[in-house]
């Protein structure tokens, strides 16, 4: 199979699993527990197990992080710029809870009684499966394998496309009444996101990148979620209040633009994170996928 239908294979692949999770009946014959934690856990599980029949080497995505001491070094510089975007990503909390938008209550009995407990082991698995699952698939396979044929900006935004969908059940499926604002800042916060990692992964690799995404996704699917989406958290917060979700659609942008900022600190010198080959005319040693590092996959 030629490279560019390996990398159309493995996106259509990927979009199939959301799919899946939109037939009708499928939610009521599993039961709304057992679903949920079939998403939760299936999800990064499908898209990386997809992602490893496909490409069981990742293809070397044009001009993104090599691997090596220095890689490390930067990434270790990386670090506190995404403690901070985690941070301010999760910064509507605290506003929306002290002008009275939001109501905070407890979740999961299990979770809310055995949190510290839970964390032992959903803390590794979030972070395991945000970069072997997620971030392998997305970025190491979607975004890897089609920046070798596409502007990395093309690229990224296949990627996040096929991030969001895969993504949509969490967000469309957690009640059965349709909150607009919720959705609209909900999709906001997941293209966030979604171009966040694929920043992360263009300056850093996939291993950065997947720790980013683990994290993030412990935090929304064990500690604390909205009620509107699928999952059921340790601690849950409900509101009708779309200034709640205007803030939290903006949280979401500073989140994604300060790790734009770290990784254009942290980058490598002289590295040219979003110029793919179609912008690579001038470079014959970064012109394209023949001239890539490494196996094409």
């Amino acid at each position: 199979m030629s490279p560019r239908r390996r990398a159309a294979a493995l996106t259509l692949l990927l979009l199939v699993i959301p799919a899946i999770l939109f037939i009708p009946g499928i939610r009521e014959a599993v039961g709304p527990g057992h679903y949920r934690l079939l998403v939760f856990w299936g999800l990064p599980l499908a898209a990386g197990f997809l992602s490893l029949l496909v490409y069981p080497r990742l293809p070397a995505a044009p001009g993104a992080a090599p691997a090596g001491r220095s890689s490390m070094a930067r990434a270790l510089r990386m670090l506190p710029w995404l403690a901070a975007a985690s941070f301010v990503d999760q910064s509507f909390l605290a506003p929306g809870s002290a002008f009275g938008w939001s109501t905070y209550t407890f979740g999961d009995q299990y979770l809310s009684g055995n949190l510290r407990t839970a964390a032992l082991w959903t803390l590794p698995l979030c972070l395991l499966l945000g970069i072997f699952g997620w971030e392998r698939a997305l970025r190491g396979g979607v975004l890897g394998a089609w920046a070798g044929h596409l502007s990395r900006p093309a690229a990224l935004a296949v990627s996040a496309g096929v991030g969001v969908a895969i993504a949509s059940p969490i967000i469309l499926q957690g009640s059965q009444f349709t909150d607009v604002p919720f959705i609209l800042a909900a999709f906001l916060a997941a293209v966030s996101r979604e171009i966040a990692c694929g920043v992360i992964f263009l300056s850093h690799g996939v291993m950065l990148a997947g720790i980013y995404r683990g994290w993030l996704y412990f935090l929304e699917g064990v500690v604390i979620s909205d009620l509107n989406s699928l999952f059921f958290a340790a601690a849950n917060y409900t509101t009708s209040e779309p200034r709640f979700y205007a803030l939290r659609g903006l949280a979401a942008l500073l989140a994604a633009a300060l790790v734009g900022l770290g990784a254009r600190r942290t980058a490598r010198p002289g590295a040219d994170d979003l110029a793919g080959p179609a912008h690579q005319a001038g470079h014959p040693h970064r012109a394209g996928p023949e001239h890539r590092a490494g196996p094409p996959g």
